[in-house]
């Protein structure tokens, strides 16, 4: 173990603040599925979140705070396909806007790792 994952959050206080600022988002966005927990689709948010957090975590104590942790997000590939085939399904109101704020988070986030694994490969 390269990094004590008790450290990540001391690393992650050194990056800018939209950063900071974003990964904190996605936190409330994902603790945000305890509110709507007796629907399927938060119980995927939540269990992906903490699936999440545990790779990442575990990727942080290998590598280290490098652009490879977008790697940490990979299991909201599927969930972001389940969400999105459901949506249509969703009756209007609360429980729908935040599936939406979480679809278009996470997707964006998605895109965001997606180009730091790259970048993280191509240096290799």
């Amino acid at each position: 173990m390269k990094n004590s994952p008790l450290n990540f959050f001391q690393d992650l206080f050194r990056q800018q603040l939209w950063v900071l600022l974003w990964v904190n988002w996605l936190m409330l966005l994902g603790l945000g599925s305890l509110f709507f927990i007796s629907r399927v689709e938060a119980q995927v948010i939540l269990g992906t979140t903490l699936g999440s957090a545990v790779l990442l975590l575990l990727l942080y104590a290998r590598f280290g705070y490098e652009k490879i942790l977008g790697l940490g997000h990979i299991l909201w590939v599927p969930a972001l396909i389940y969400l999105v085939m459901n949506l249509g399904e969703t009756e209007a109101g609360l429980f729908r806007y935040y599936l939406l704020a979480v679809i278009i988070s996470y997707g964006i986030s998605l895109i965001l790792d997606a180009y730091d694994v790259w970048i993280y490969f191509s240096r290799r």
